[in-house]
């Protein structure tokens, strides 16, 4: 049987089309099976080592010795999940988590992708980090132009780098509910923090639903 999952709020069309998870509350007397799963120590243990491999990547926090805080934020369902009566695992689908990890005052919002495999433990997957609106295809589109766009700011502080790793995403403005002068309804604005060659910077996008099933994307600074 594949559980069902009740959406909490509906994700903007053609940006994340995952639909959100409820986190277990206080109000929540018995929480489904499969949502008790998605919150155990299980899946938090995998949160756990992801943030501690960002951390390492990204250089922070290396000296800090107090204990990490995970904050789930919210889990996004990517394909329909299928966890049987008696399997300890899902047999089938896939979600998103994301997270807040903090220690010593640092808060990174990071990201991670499970995927159900037969008689295994979920496959995990490390995915961008921040809050970016942007599904994973149309995340893989426009990360085409950002590297680029990235790549020229990063030569200008350090010549000829051709290193550009994109390392934060921030979602600057929420899609628009309504109509605003010349700007569409659904419209959103983004900020992409790329390293490379010793420094960051920062890509500002903005993402345009074309009303067909498509999103444009514009990367300022560019035109």
């Amino acid at each position: 049987m594949t559980a069902g999952l009740a959406a909490v709020s509906a994700m903007p069309a053609n940006a994340q089309n995952a639909a959100p998870v409820p986190t277990p509350s206080g109000e929540t007397r018995q929480p489904s099976r499969l949502t008790a799963y998605l919150y155990g120590k299980e899946q938090i243990g995998a949160l756990y080592e992801i943030g501690r491999e960002w951390d390492k990547k990204l250089g922070l926090q290396q000296d800090c010795k107090g204990p990490y805080n995970i904050q789930p934020a919210a889990v996004f369902l990517l394909k329909p999940i299928d966890f049987p009566e008696g399997k300890p695992h899902p047999v089938a689908g896939a979600w998103q988590h994301r997270y807040v990890f903090e220690r010593c005052g640092k808060r990174m919002t990071y990201n991670a992708v499970f995927i159900a495999r037969k008689g295994e433990k979920p496959e995990t997957r490390p995915h961008v980090p921040g809050n970016t609106n942007a599904s994973a295809l149309l995340l893989a589109d426009t990360l085409k132009g950002a590297h680029g766009a990235a790549l020229l700011r990063l030569s200008k502080r350090a010549r000829d780098c051709r290193q550009a790793e994109l390392i934060d995403t921030k979602l600057t403005r929420p899609p628009r509910e309504t109509l605003e002068a010349d700007k569409p309804i659904g419209q959103w604005e983004e900020a992409w923090t790329f390293r490379g060659c010793g420094h960051d910077v920062e890509v500002p996008i903005t993402f345009s639903p074309d009303g067909k099933g498509g999103t444009h994307y514009v990367i300022k600074g560019m035109n």
